[in-house]
């Protein structure tokens, strides 16, 4: 244990995330059709390229030896089927190189159940290593401009959002038994595949709600962080920092559970991957923004904590 001077804002990285989710000309929402896809009309939604940072540098030395990074790209850059600390891995040895062996990072994924690394303009596909080390190198050039913390005041809220879980009666329920038995035959498609875990997932689940717990740390009067279960829309987490009372506020997804992909009432009305594989109804999303904008208004105005 040893005091440190902590410092917190956000870098801006425009070239890694995409939103992978696309208007198709058949008048259809697709996630991934592929890149140089002629068929693409534009990107049904944004990306978030605030790259919310929070580090810990120690007062002696000056020396940074950690940070607290949120940035919205799926951790799935890296092929194959072995587990891997993806990307953060890199971002983490960059970040030790230059500053200390014994740096550690915090990485949360921000919000990006819709965004992933694919530019569908290009055939390149950017490795985890170049992706780690853009990302490292943008993280390090804003870290001495980061605004330092004089006055910290910790204080923590949690609340439950019960959002209303998809129903199936008995005969689907039944196919998905069957289909999941067939799953490897190669006789279905992607999606009903998708569908027929989703439909197994949600019985697993009691009751006939999800609660999902969303969290807010009050790191001092100007910083705040948000975490939310499950594989969250970009635009979800857009609009709690938009409407945070903080100057910088970190939203970090899939933490405390992993309840499938938490889609924006649009998303659902579109259709596709994300909202096949979502096992609550529309809406639920957009209670975890008013959940966690309610609780960082009234930590943002407890002072005296």
């Amino acid at each position: 244990m040893k005091p440190v001077q902590v410092a917190a804002g956000y870098a801006r990285e425009e070239r890694l995330s995409f939103n992978r989710r696309f208007h198709m000309k058949n008048g259809t929402v697709r996630f991934n059709p592929g890149q140089l896809n002629p068929s693409i009309v534009r990107p049904a939604g944004p990306i978030d390229p605030e790259v919310g940072i929070v580090t810990l540098q120690l007062q002696q030395s000056k020396r940074v030896m950690g940070s607290i990074v949120s940035f919205s790209l799926h951790l799935a850059t890296m092929d194959g089927t072995k587990y891997s600390a993806d990307f953060p891995k890199v971002v983490e040895d960059h970040l030790r190189r230059i500053h200390d062996p014994n740096f550690t990072l915090l990485f949360g994924a921000g919000t990006c159940g819709d965004i992933n690394h694919i530019d569908v303009k290009t055939r390149k596909v950017r490795s985890t290593q170049e992706i780690g080390t853009m990302l490292g190198t943008t993280i390090e050039k804003r870290i001495p401009k980061l605004t330092p913390i004089r006055n910290v005041s910790l204080a923590v809220r949690s609340a439950h959002v019960n959002a209303p879980l998809q129903t199936f009666g008995a005969e689907q329920i039944a196919a998905a038994r069957k289909n999941m038995e067939r799953a490897d035959s190669g006789k279905l498609s992607f999606l009903e595949r998708v569908k027929a875990y989703k439909t197994l997932a949600v019985q697993l689940r009691k009751g006939t709600k999800l609660p999902m717990e969303v969290q807010v740390f009050r790191l001092s009067r100007d910083v705040a962080i948000v975490t939310l279960p499950g594989e969250v829309f970009v635009d979800l987490g857009i609009a709690i920092k938009q409407a945070s009372p903080f100057k910088t506020t970190l939203v970090i997804e899939l933490t405390n559970d992993g309840p499938g992909y938490i889609p924006t009432r649009k998303g659902f009305s579109e259709g596709s991957y994300e909202t096949v594989n979502s096992r609550i109804k529309p809406g639920g999303g957009e209670m975890m923004v008013a959940t966690a904008v309610r609780l960082l208004k009234e930590l943002s105005s407890a002072r005296s904590e």
